[in-house]
């Protein structure tokens, strides 16, 4: 399995980390409402995007790349 690069930076606050984690909750509720799953896979970006590892900016490129599309 591909090990997922972060970008260093400061660390965010557990405030914010669990602001994330509602975020990434929230959208699965909505997909699901939608028919939709998330694919397993994806769960490392997910998961660095809540620990503050990478932004928001940076998960659909990432997306992309794992699903191998420009």
């Amino acid at each position: 399995m591909n090990e997922l690069r972060t970008k260093a930076g400061p660390r965010i606050s557990a405030k914010e980390m669990a602001r994330r984690k509602e975020a990434v909750r929230w959208a699965d509720v909505q997909n699901r409402i939608e028919g939709l799953k998330r694919s397993p896979g994806t769960d490392a970006i997910y998961d660095a995007f809540v620990r503050g590892e990478i932004e928001f900016d940076d998960i659909l490129p990432r997306l992309k790349a794992l699903h191998h599309r420009l």
